[in-house]
């Protein structure tokens, strides 16, 4: 049934209006956290202090969805946690600032011991800043034309906005008429 309303969605696109859209490939966003690299935290008092690292942070895009995965490590005197994660990523757009934005969902790793929460770090602080990109919509909401009747204002409606999550790529689309 998801598959079938999906695919209405899709040709729904192409019947009743014209699509803009824009691609986000696993490449470049494997790239930006590559940048960043693993990462290491400290937190508490010196005397007693934790470690956090975040390692082999990588995002892989599948039909359906798209994931960031890493490994978790916490050190805190005689304990040690290793967790390897796998969290949502989620797209978020304003179409008011034209801006798509990658969202972990869920960023909040917990290290538990025996049921009791050690410590807790979020994701989105090390990651999310740089997953903001430009958006499809036209940097314009209407043009005028010069046509043998004379001056035509043409406007640019948008009527849906798609999210595409596919093997490698996500994209999303916007279904816009011109009135």
């Amino acid at each position: 049934m998801k598959n079938y309303l999906t695919l209405t969605f899709f040709f729904s696109t192409y019947l009743y209006g014209g699509e803009i859209s824009i691609s986000i490939s696993e490449d470049l966003v494997n790239e930006y956290i590559s940048v960043i690299g693993n990462h290491e935290i400290f937190g508490g008092k010196k005397e007693d202090q934790a470690t956090w690292k975040v390692e082999n942070p990588k995002a892989k895009f599948e039909n359906g969805k798209a994931l960031f995965m890493a490994t978790t490590v916490y050190n805190k005197g005689k304990t040690n946690i290793k967790k390897d994660i796998k969290k949502i990523i989620d797209v978020e757009y304003d179409s008011n600032k034209n801006m798509l934005k990658l969202i972990i969902v869920d960023p909040i790793v917990k290290m538990e011991r025996k049921g009791t929460v050690l410590g807790k770090i979020d994701l989105s602080t090390i990651y999310q800043t740089g997953l903001i990109f430009p958006g499809p919509k036209p940097n314009f909401n209407s043009f005028k034309l010069k046509t043998n009747d004379g001056k035509v204002k043409i406007n640019i409606k948008t009527h849906e906005t798609y999210v595409y999550f596919e093997k490698d790529v996500i994209r999303l689309a916007l279904d816009l008429s011109y009135e």
